[in-house]
């Protein structure tokens, strides 16, 4: 449940929508722009280091920030902000784990026999 927060400065959406007069077909919160520009480029980078062929219109590469800004800008709000996010991935990466309970079991293919079914 999504409860409206009670401050004012909560309440102004930060969203983007085009110059005066003629806005965007999306709404983007500001933080999005910024993370697409970043993933962008460093998808550029990942794929001007490696030895692949690039296409010269970089639609994929658009394709795909646009998909993780979507995907990101899901987890990120003014609630949780992206320093906050890094934390809790790497705090929930690096957490020590339980061991499970039980043994393993090595089964070796030479104990293994098929017996031969009749079709009819």
């Amino acid at each position: 449940m999504l409860l409206r927060p009670d401050d004012d400065v909560y309440r102004v959406d930060a969203v983007w929508l085009g110059p005066r007069g003629m806005t965007l077909p999306w709404t983007a919160r500001y933080s999005a722009y910024s993370i697409w520009l970043v993933l962008f480029v460093s998808i550029l980078l990942v794929e001007a280091a490696l030895p692949m062929n690039v296409s010269v219109p970089p639609v994929w590469e658009l394709v795909f920030s646009v998909l993780a800004t979507y995907a990101l800008t899901g987890v990120i709000d003014h609630d949780r902000p992206l320093a906050s996010v890094w934390h809790l991935v790497r705090a929930e990466a690096g957490a020590p784990r339980a061991r499970k309970s039980g043994h393993r079991v090595a089964i070796g293919t030479r104990k293994i026999r098929v017996r031969e079914r009749s079709l009819l």
